[in-house]
């Protein structure tokens, strides 16, 4: 048992790494605009963070509908059926696209959206030629998100590596010219950051592209070959699977906004510790995101094979991996959170608030990192419908509403603010990972069920 377990943990090491570090440049992109934008301007700092606000969930829900592309190809490359593999591909790039234009639409025609918002004339400007800026690259984002899919699934993450770091490296120098106006372009302010935006993901689309299109490199499957019409019965298969999980990563991401809104009428103190724990804890997500996804690549290709007590050795393995990032995690947390707040702010009450906050980060740890790890195995099983009606109950249903009764509405005593929901947290992580564990555990005894 314990030289399946090292092996197993050696390969997924080896199809998280590189994705850990794409999320990382990814993130890095996200910070060059914050910081480009805003110092040229706090309107265009304002305006960027209003657009992003749209555009993030839009990508997100992309991103988290080709999750079941990934699925399906690690089934299908583990059975060895690799027309099965190229249909799918194919399929799913018309699905994407399909996604890319309904939001073109969108971000194209987002003023009144965002007067319905209230937002300051000039606010409006600014985000609207962002926007726009940024539905020139939304085909490439559906290109590059249906073909890392297909690469993911059939073991190979490094393309994704690479194509994020030549985006984040490009990123640099088109913002500071697009943004200024240097070396002969346009000075668009706050609009060149989605030009640049826009850009990259097309870089991304196009590495991505070239990759792929070696059949060599992917155990000769062509799904270039005999670019076929959209089958409505394959599109629907995928989108059956990847509704689901789009809709459960929404919902994970869209969670953390509301309560930062809701925390606004109970002063800038509450607002900023919120904040503060909130990029720390985006930042320590990455580490058993990253895990989680290659659970699913790794999972699905041995159920493809028919070989679920080795899936099962898998799973048991990610979720010890899990743990033991959880543990490391909570103690880094304990020992330096006083350090780790300190790069963010010198105010002193700000300070001590989100310190504390960092105690309930530490806490639930544990069974988040548990919790997304059981969600990836369940999609390695096809299995997305159940999980995502669970993830919705314990973060909607329990840990909002709780949050709301200990942080503002004072249900156990004196408001605890910001505390109050991060306590909820721990309570709706705490239930996601028994009841996905649960579902887990009775999916593993069940007889395999034939691939979507």
């Amino acid at each position: 048992m314990f030289t399946v377990f090292r092996r197993e943990l050696s390969q997924l090491v080896r199809l998280a790494s590189p994705l850990l570090a794409a999320q990382v440049f990814t993130t890095g992109m996200g910070v060059v605009d914050t910081v480009m934008s805003g110092n040229y301007h706090a309107d265009d700092l304002a305006a960027v963070a209003v657009g992003n606000s749209i555009w993030l969930p839009i990508y997100l829900f992309l991103c988290g509908l080709m999750i079941a592309s990934t699925s399906m190809v690690a089934r299908y490359h583990g059975a060895r059926q690799p027309q099965q593999i190229v249909e799918t591909v194919q399929q799913s790039l018309w699905l994407a696209m399909l996604v890319a234009a309904l939001a073109m639409v969108l971000l194209c025609n987002v003023e009144p959206l965002l007067r319905l918002m209230q937002a300051e004339e000039r606010l409006i400007g600014i985000s609207s030629d962002y926007l726009a800026a940024v539905a020139v690259g939304a085909p490439g984002a559906a290109l590059f998100a249906s073909l890392r899919a297909f690469s993911e699934g059939m073991g190979r993450t490094y393309p994704f590596m690479f194509a994020s770091l030549l985006a984040f490296l490009l990123n640099i120098p088109l913002n500071y010219a697009l943004i200024y106006g240097q070396w002969g372009m346009p000075e668009l302010g706050g609009a060149g950051c989605g030009w640049a935006t826009a850009f990259s993901l097309w870089v991304q689309a196009l590495v991505v592209l070239a990759y792929t299109s070696k059949p060599a490199r992917y155990d000769q499957v062509r799904w270039h070959t005999g670019m076929g019409w959209p089958h409505p019965s394959r599109i629907w298969a995928i989108a059956r699977l990847g509704v689901p999980i789009a809709l459960a990563v929404f919902a994970e991401v869209s969670i953390f906004s509301v309560i930062a809104l809701m925390l606004v009428p109970l002063g800038t103190l509450a607002v900023a510790s919120h904040q503060i724990a909130l990029s720390t804890s985006y930042l320590i997500f990455m580490l058993p995101l990253s895990l989680a996804q290659a659970l699913t690549i790794r999972v699905g290709y041995f159920l493809g094979q028919q070989r679920q007590g080795h899936a099962n050795a898998v799973a048991i393995t990610g979720v010890v991996a899990s743990i033991l990032l959880a543990l490391i995690s909570m103690s880094l947390l304990l020992l330096f959170r006083h350090t780790v707040v300190d790069w963010y702010t010198t105010d002193p009450e700000v300070h001590l608030l989100a310190a504390g906050l960092f105690v309930w980060m530490a806490c639930y740890q544990l069974p988040d990192h548990i919790q997304v790890s059981c969600n990836a195995i369940l999609r390695g099983y096809q299995d997305t419908r159940v999980p995502l009606g669970l993830v919705l109950i314990c973060y909607w249903l329990i840990a909002l509403p709780l949050g709301y009764g200990a942080g503002v509405a004072g249900w156990f005593g004196e408001p605890m603010a910001a505390a109050g929901f991060w306590l909820a947290l721990l309570v709706g992580l705490t239930g996601s990972c028994l009841l996905l564990g649960g579902r887990l555990l009775w999916l593993a005894r069940q007889p395999l069920r034939p691939h979507a």
